[in-house]
């Protein structure tokens, strides 16, 4: 979610880096904390899991679906633009990747890039995303991701699912936000926090999508389940996450009374908890489509550094120059929190051990 690079920009990042140099020494030099570990749920056991995101958690939403397709089986983007835009770098990332002023890397030549990594281990097998449910939509004011760069999204998927598989929300007066009824923001307001009010429930609109038909919840309903923090750092080896994430569970998937399903979220850049502490995940509407549905709900929380200010997910390369690949620190982070969320990794180490002791 970045703005076009002007002397304007320029001159207030000579202002800003020293801080953030500051506020980064301050951050290492303070004591750790811990937090409780993600839970093992046995009502995710026989989970369908599922991801969206929006702006920058839309283009990692796109990079996990199709580096693990045999794990994620079905995406909603907002306000995203097409896998490996960013292929050449921060500056198509910024310029051809939100804004049009350079041309967008073909779709021949980005398809061409997506097929070799296939065959070369980097993302999944592209095959099983041929019936994948995909939700996509984007605001048609946007002036940060541009229109025609969703648009491309569009013509990207179209080329990879069947498509009556492919469902689109294109609002005229939208611009670039999250839409949830939860809001107090009007439909094309700037807002810092990226949530805007345009009378229209993207949430549940992308939860229909995934899930099929879902109870759908009414004004009145209030949560029932709980938000639990949980640290991420056992997950992930780098700088580019915070130090705790966040899940809501339903009550009828924490007794296992239920069989549940796993929706993963990503927020865009500058929504993270360190940003704007609980909005992003507590308004932008998709915990109250939790309770009645039975869907536990993933917040991965990205984290503000010197080469990513704004707390944005790595889709241009700050982490890892092959950014789209199952190697990517935190695509490869959020796989692990579903497996334990799953309880995969039990099953997995129990797999080796067995292979060690050379028992059948």
């Amino acid at each position: 979610m970045f703005k076009p690079i002007t002397r304007r920009v320029l001159a207030s990042l000579a202002v800003l880096i020293p801080t953030v140099l500051l506020s980064a020494c301050s951050d290492n030099d303070s004591q750790a904390v811990s937090y409780p570990e993600l839970p093992y749920l046995t009502s995710l056991e026989q989970a369908r899991v599922t991801v969206s995101g929006f702006s920058s958690g839309g283009y990692l939403a796109n990079q996990l679906h199709l580096a693990y397709p045999e794990k994620i089986e079905g995406v909603a983007i907002f306000s995203a633009g097409p896998w490996g835009c960013a292929i050449k770098g921060l500056s198509h990332a910024l310029m051809s990747c939100m804004q049009t002023r350079f041309p967008i890397a073909s779709l021949e030549e980005r398809m061409a890039i997506m097929h070799r990594a296939s065959r070369n281990g980097e993302i999944g097998d592209l095959a099983l995303v041929v019936d994948d449910p995909v939700y996509i939509f984007y605001g048609q004011s946007d002036r940060v991701v541009k229109p025609s760069i969703s648009e491309s999204l569009i013509g990207f998927y179209q080329t990879l699912v069947a498509s009556y598989n492919i469902r689109i929300t294109a609002i005229p007066e939208a611009g670039h936000a999250f839409p949830t009824l939860s809001s107090d923001n009007d439909c094309g307001d700037p807002d810092a926090n990226h949530l805007q009010n345009c009378h229209f429930d993207g949430a549940g609109e992308a939860l229909r999508v995934l899930y099929g038909p879902l109870q759908i919840p009414t004004s009145s309903d209030q949560l029932k389940g709980e938000f639990l923090e949980f640290g991420q750092n056992a997950f992930f080896d780098g700088k580019g996450m915070l130090d705790r994430g966040y899940l809501y569970l339903p009550e009828s998937c924490k007794s296992g009374a239920a069989s549940c399903q796993l929706h993963v979220v990503f927020h865009g850049c500058d929504q993270s908890a360190e940003a704007i502490g609980n909005q992003f995940f507590r308004s932008s509407g998709y915990n109250r489509w939790a309770d009645n549905n039975n869907l536990v709900l993933l917040y991965p929380q990205a984290r503000k550094s010197l080469p990513n200010p704004q707390g944005c997910w790595d889709w241009w390369g700050y982490e890892k120059d092959q950014f789209y690949s199952r190697d990517n620190q935190q695509l490869a982070a959020i796989i692990r929190m579903i497996e334990r969320l799953k309880g995969d990794d039990q099953k997995n180490a129990a797999g080796r051990m067995k292979q060690a002791d050379g028992s059948q």
